[in-house]
């Protein structure tokens, strides 16, 4: 499955989605940016740092032209990375460039890529991160919905019933859900609760919405027979990344 079906519409909606899946993956991106170099002051389509990775700071140059992108726009680009102090210049080019471009580009420290190549470069670290947040998202979830983890003895029958009408709801999506992370979803869609999902992001994204809504209905149902703290606070599962 595709990390998601978003295509730029434009110069600045190309430049604003490189910076959001960038931020998303855990790098702290801005679009633009006015940076300082050795010849002055630059502003770039989108800069970035990472604070836990060998490659702490680079920039984007985004281009939505009609036509390839030439050699003379690569070394006025490698210029800034160079000048910059960035470790890495990624340039994205909606309609590809000319062979005189990749040669410029040959053995230095820019990539090349168009739209989805881009994304393809940052799927990884976009996925893990993207997983994680939503494994602590529906944590709470491993124990509302687990019978022998609250007290059901304790609820009067109209909330019984309201536990088991939302535990039904609940249960398959939140296993998927889980499942996510241990390993890529190789089929080029899911679904999930009748919805066919083709991208990560709008899986996530209902997930997102849904678990809400789902754990503060559980929150509401045990409010006055409250469950044991430390079974939250065991902590999140050592999901492993491995094969994503």
């Amino acid at each position: 499955m595709k990390i998601t079906n978003e295509i730029p519409r434009d110069w600045k909606d190309l430049q604003n989605k490189v910076c959001k899946f960038l931020n998303e993956a855990g790098y702290e991106s801005e679009s633009p940016k006015t940076i300082k170099t050795v010849r002055g002051d630059v502003e770039v389509d989108v800069f970035s740092v990472s604070n836990d990775e060998l490659i702490k700071q680079f920039i984007c140059e985004c281009k939505f032209w009609n036509m390839p992108v030439s050699k003379e726009k690569i070394h006025a680009f490698r210029t800034v990375v160079h000048d910059s102090g960035s470790m890495v210049g990624i340039f994205i080019s909606k309609n590809g460039y000319q062979s005189g471009a990749y040669e410029a580009a040959y053995c230095s420290n820019v990539l090349l890529k168009d739209w989805n190549g881009f994304i393809e470069l940052i799927e990884r670290k976009w996925l893990k991160r993207q997983c994680f947040k939503m494994h602590q998202l529906i944590h709470p979830l491993s124990v509302y919905t687990d019978p022998l983890d609250v007290p059901l003895d304790a609820l009067s029958d109209d909330e019984l019933h309201k536990y088991k009408q939302i535990n039904k709801k609940t249960i398959e999506s939140y296993l998927i859900c889980r499942k996510i992370g241990f390993e890529k979803i190789k089929e080029d869609s899911l679904d999930v609760d009748g919805i066919t999902f083709t991208s990560y992001d709008e899986l996530f994204d209902y997930f997102n919405k849904k678990f809400t809504i789902i754990i503060k209905e559980y929150e509401e149902i045990f409010k006055n027979n409250p469950i044991e703290q430390w079974k939250f606070d065991y902590g999140i599962a050592k999901y492993s990344f491995d094969d994503i």
